[in-house]
C-alpha cells in the first residue's frame, strides 16, 4: 500500500518535480500573453496552441511525477485536477475555433489552471519542514 503521508526521498524526481511545478505557470501565463497578443494586436496564435498542447503534455508528467515521487494525496489530487482541466482546455481550444462558447469557457478555464499550477507550485516548493508532500 501506497503511503499518503509521506514523500520517497529520491533528489532527482525532487529536482524533477520542481522543475516542472516553476514551468508550469510560466508556460500557462506566456500562453494567456500570446492570446492577448492575437485577440488584440492580430498576432498569429499557432504558438499559443503548440505551447498549450505541450502544457497538456506536462500535466501527464506531473502525475507520474507526484506517483513516483508518493506525494501526499493533496499533490497527486492537484495533479490529477490539473490533466483533466488541461484535457478540456485543449478541447475547448480545438472547438473554440468554431464555436464562441467554447472558447467563452477556454478562458476562465485558463484562469482556473493558473491559479492551480501557482498552488502546486506552492506545494512542492515548500521548505523541507513545512512540505505537505514530505
Amino acid at each position: 500500500m501506497i503511503d499518503t503521508t509521506a514523500t520517497v526521498a529520491r533528489p532527482g524526481l525532487d529536482t524533477a518535480h520542481r522543475i516542472y511545478a516553476y514551468a508550469m505557470p510560466v508556460l500557462v501565463l506566456v500562453q494567456a500573453a500570446i492570446a492577448g497578443q492575437h485577440l488584440f494586436e492580430g498576432a498569429s496564435i499557432s504558438v499559443h496552441g503548440v505551447l498549450g498542447n505541450i502544457s497538456f503534455a506536462l500535466t501527464l508528467v506531473g502525475v507520474a511525477l507526484a506517483l513516483l515521487r508518493r506525494c501526499t494525496a493533496i499533490v497527486f489530487f492537484v495533479a490529477v485536477a490539473l490533466l483533466a482541466m488541461a484535457f478540456a482546455q485543449v478541447g475547448l481550444g480545438y472547438v473554440g475555433r468554431e464555436t464562441l462558447s467554447a472558447a467563452a469557457w477556454h478562458i476562465p478555464n485558463g484562469v482556473a489552471i493558473f491559479g492551480l499550477t501557482t498552488y502546486q507550485l506552492a506545494l512542492v516548493t515548500r521548505p523541507t519542514g513545512a512540505r505537505p508532500d514530505r
